[in-house]
């Protein structure tokens, strides 16, 4: 009899929960998660003949599925309590760290990478006279290793960094940033790293170009949020996390016209309006952008071609001080040839950053040398 009330129960919780995901208004978009959820698949012969309409339901239902964030970090809560540390590619390591998961499917493309980075940096020097300099930072998985859970399976980046150092002009950060792992230099719940970290490297860019670097708070770095939840903590699936990251940069000292791919010209390399939505990192360059055109007022007499991942538009707010001109492209949209900038634009200076994951296996970098 008890069993039977109890079945009794579920099913009515269970009828419950569906009519309520029925019901309830949707949303297009999860903040948590950081994606768009499924739209209903329109029912036709063809989506029903292949298919499409029952898959497009079934995702449609669990995308929108009532309580759904409570669902999804109740399943997570449950692979943490029987020990397992890793979820979608992401460890929960000490420290309240999330840690993105690097390992060998990663590195698929590091060879090509670097052999077409060696051949664009031996063009620019032979045809432009532009000597490039090239940062490929390490991970919190590199740097903050000892963090990681104990069967954590991560891929070694040691030959990584050794290819890397054959390239001329390559800027090792790995140093540094290891004699500051300690401080607070990755985001936690995000892959970036901070703007300490950025600054740190940007100390180790001005030596390799034979400068030293003022001070970190010559630079006056203010705190814009303190409520940031990353890409790693919407992958991890634990939403009821509360060790939020804080986000800080370089103040806005003005002089500065930042011009986009569309022809939108703002006056800050800062975008505020990123601070309204849970990826607070969109406050750096409001995001990525196929091409940029900074203007600054430093009066240096330089001026930079910037090729480059996410990771360095938090640099960038070290770099305004430095160069008259600033261009920055990302390949990831960019669709011309890099070097006909180095032909065309008159550059001093050239600087290829990026993360070692997103370096290691972006399809995009092999095209890098490419002059037609």
């Amino acid at each position: 009899m008890r069993n039977k009330i109890f079945v009794s129960i579920f099913a009515v919780l269970l009828a419950l929960l569906s009519v309520l995901t029925l019901a309830l208004p949707k949303k297009d978009f999860s903040p948590n998660e950081n994606r768009m959820l499924a739209t209903f698949q329109k029912l036709t012969a063809e989506t029903l003949k292949s298919g499409k309409f029952t898959l497009g339901v079934s995702d449609y239902l669990t995308d929108h599925y009532v309580l759904r964030d409570f669902w999804v970090s109740l399943k997570t809560v449950t692979t943490l309590a029987m020990g397992k540390k890793e979820n979608n590619g992401v460890y929960l390591g000490k420290g309240h760290t999330m840690i993105d998961g690097f390992t060998d499917a990663d590195t698929a493309q590091f060879g090509e990478n670097c052999d077409a980075l060696e051949r664009f940096v031996a063009a620019a020097k032979s045809e432009y006279g532009v000597e490039v300099k090239t940062l490929i930072a390490p991970t919190a998985a590199q740097i903050l290793a000892d963090r990681l859970p104990a069967f954590a399976v991560t891929a070694d980046a040691l030959p990584l960094f050794e290819r890397l150092g054959a390239i001329p002009g390559f800027v090792d950060v790995r140093n540094v940033l290891t004699e500051h792992k300690d401080e607070y230099i990755f985001y936690r719940t995000d892959h970036h790293w901070t703007d300490l970290g950025a600054y740190l490297s940007f100390t180790q860019y001005q030596a390799a170009r034979g400068l030293t670097a003022a001070a970190h708070e010559a630079y006056a770095p203010e705190t814009v949020s303190d409520a940031f939840y990353g890409t790693l903590y919407s992958r991890f699936g634990l939403f009821t996390w509360r060790y939020a990251d804080t986000v800080c940069a370089p103040a806005d000292r003005g002089g500065v016209t930042m011009t986009n791919s569309k022809g939108e010209q703002t006056v800050s390399i800062y975008s505020p309006a990123g601070l309204e939505g849970k990826d607070k990192y969109l406050y750096f360059l409001g995001g990525n952008d196929s091409k940029l055109e900074i203007e600054t007022a430093a009066n240096t007499g330089r001026s930079l071609l910037l090729v480059k991942d996410s990771y360095a538009n938090s640099f960038l707010p070290y770099l305004i001080g430095e160069y008259d001109r600033i261009t920055v492209v990302d390949m990831r949209f960019y669709a011309e040839p890099v070097l006909w900038l180095l032909r065309d634009g008159g550059y001093t200076d050239a600087l290829v950053l990026y993360n070692l994951k997103s370096f290691a296996s972006d399809q995009y970098v092999r095209f890098i040398d490419l002059s037609d």
